[in-house]
């Protein structure tokens, strides 16, 4: 029985500024029913508070625990794995005000970790400075692997492909925190307080949804709101459990 879902933003519950009206019926189902969601992005840049405000200013009843972003999965990894960690980071000032939420300090050298999320202002001084701290032991860790991302001007290069040139000039892998990898699943069901079998993942994305869905072992609902048609999904060798134009479609 299905008593919980995992859900993608942009494209599910909105498209850049414009609310998708068959999602916030869906939570608001979700909230009558007593079902348990949480949005999950990849978005490192934006903090969970600027989040919150844009989705009840569409309209959504949630509250801030219902927002999961890379952010705060980087920041729970780490606290968990060494408390009071030394960071040198790249990002902006969604990812660092998580971390600084989480009293991981963030320095300029002797670091434990190295993290990596999107950075409009990346440059090659923070790059060297970085290269330097992995090659020197800190373990390396990226938000996400996205290639691309889009922007109000057109595309641009993804938080994955940013963490390209550290892998390539360090040649260690970094581990990544957002979807398709496991790291946010894990973590979206320890906040679900739910096993795999009883949720579901909801996305517009093959790539990052409904594959990292597949990877982990849970089942997926494709929705065809945002980034990808039914008829292109159909083209995928691995098939989501459900296929919906909207959530309104969704029997629960």
């Amino acid at each position: 029985m299905n008593k919980g879902f995992l859900i993608d933003l942009d494209g599910v519950a909105y498209l850049g500024e414009n609310v998708i009206p068959s999602c916030r019926d869906f939570i608001k189902k979700c909230n009558e029913k007593g079902i348990k969601f949480c949005f999950v992005t990849n978005n490192s840049s934006r903090t969970t508070d600027t989040i919150y405000e844009h989705l009840v200013s569409l309209g959504y009843e949630l509250t801030k625990d219902n927002i999961i972003t890379s952010s705060e999965v980087t920041a729970n990894y780490i606290v968990k794995e060494k408390p009071n960690a030394r960071v040198y980071l790249i990002g902006m000032r969604g990812i660092r005000e998580e971390l600084e939420k989480h009293h991981i300090q963030i320095v300029e050298k002797d670091a434990d970790y190295v993290v990596i999320g999107i950075d409009f202002d990346i440059n090659y001084d923070k790059y060297t400075k970085a290269l330097r701290e992995i090659l020197n032991g800190a373990k390396f860790i990226s938000t996400n692997s996205d290639h691309r991302l889009s922007r109000s001007d057109g595309v641009a290069p993804g938080n994955g492909a940013l963490t390209k040139v550290l892998e390539f000039s360090s040649g260690i892998e970094a581990l990544y925190m957002g979807k398709p990898q496991q790291e946010m699943f894990v973590y979206g069901l320890q906040k679900l307080n739910l096993p795999k079998e009883q949720v579901m993942m909801i996305g517009d994305n093959y790539y990052t949804d409904i594959l990292g869905a597949h990877n982990f072992g849970m089942e997926s609902i494709f929705v065809e709101t945002g980034v990808m048609t039914i008829k292109e999904i159909k083209h995928f060798p691995v098939k989501p459990t459900i296929i919906v134009k909207n959530l309104l479609e969704l029997d629960i």
